[in-house]
């Protein structure tokens, strides 16, 4: 449709067709909120399926209303946070979590962690969310976050070199281990 023909015909844009928006919203944060529902429940595919489906169906339902569509996705994320009951890493379904790179000895330590934590490791250091996103998502700020982050990464690095028989080999290993490197350094 052209530009001429929307300005024409308003009632035929995109944004007058609710449900055509919803299904924009859920294709376009569908997938990367189910990956990080999966690591936030340890695999817990069930789980994960469900909390995304849920933050997505109250965003899609509310996307008329988002004043600031570029924090959509941490909008989502917070609200799979605030209701994730996160299990412990012996409940995770490890062969999920190896289809994303994980190996077992960083399920257990992801497991290490608490909800808030994990979930602002898994959005800064695996989803490079901007810092904004992941404090909007924990419900830290400043120098509060940082703390966070810093535990949360030194108690991954614990635990996962507690358990780690070989260094795995996948995109978020690879990247946790350059965390770790610079943590250390």
């Amino acid at each position: 449709m052209s530009a001429t023909h929307l300005a024409a015909h308003p009632d035929r844009s995109p944004n007058s067709n609710p449900e055509v928006m919803r299904a924009a919203f859920r294709e376009l944060h569908g997938r990367r909120l189910h990956g990080f529902a999966l690591l936030l429940t340890l695999g817990d595919r069930p789980a994960a399926a469900r909390l995304a489906s849920d933050a997505l169906e109250a965003g899609a339902t509310r996307v008329d209303e988002l004043r600031h569509p570029e924090r959509a996705a941490a909008w989502l994320r917070h609200r799979v946070v605030g209701r994730a009951r996160i299990g412990r890493a012996a409940d995770a379904d490890a062969r999920v979590l190896l289809n994303l790179g994980v190996d077992e000895a960083l399920v257990v330590a992801f497991g290490s962690l608490g909800r808030l934590e994990r979930a602002a490791l898994i959005a800064s250091a695996v989803e490079r969310l901007d810092r904004r996103d992941v404090a909007s998502i924990v419900g830290r700020e400043g120098s509060s976050l940082d703390r966070m982050l810093r535990r949360a990464r030194g108690r991954l690095m614990r635990a996962y070199a507690e358990t780690a028989v070989e260094p795995p080999d996948g995109p978020i290993a690879a990247h946790v281990q350059g965390l770790a490197r610079r943590a250390m350094g």
